[in-house]
């Protein structure tokens, strides 16, 4: 399998499981919207956009260049065919990241906490903004 389709597939699989378990009886706390809550590890709130989390890869691959094609690389046991032939290669590792935006869980809940803060900010404020006759 090429290093591109393992990664995409590998993104893509993170995301739709996501997404399914959002779509469970218990899937609006799954990646619920949390104001304010501050993550640590993977994790980052990014504030409107939602969470993000990084995917790490290290994966080993291995290069192959056909004619006059480009090089190609393909993960290194991942898709391998059989056969009666053998080839030589050399495995070389790589690690990267790749930021992901999560799907959004339950941002009803959060919409609601967001209008009752803002309700609460605002009758504190009248009390506090009445003209001084009112004293």
């Amino acid at each position: 399998m090429e290093l591109k389709e393992f990664v995409a597939e590998t993104l893509t699989q993170i995301i739709d499981g996501v997404k399914e378990a959002q779509a469970r009886e218990d899937g609006p706390n799954v990646n619920a919207a949390m104001s304010g809550a501050e993550f640590g590890g993977n994790l980052v709130n990014v504030g409107t956009y939602g969470v993000a989390t990084r995917v790490d890869f290290d994966v080993a691959v291995t290069a192959e260049s056909k004619g006059g094609a480009g090089a190609k690389l393909s993960v290194f046991g991942v898709g391998v065919e059989g056969g009666a032939g053998h080839t030589a290669g050399t495995a070389n590792r790589i690690s990267f990241s790749v930021p992901v935006r999560l799907p959004d869980g339950d941002s009803q809940r959060q919409n609601r906490i967001d209008a009752e803060e803002a309700e609460e900010i605002r009758r504190r404020n009248e009390r506090f903004n009445r003209p001084l006759e009112d004293f």
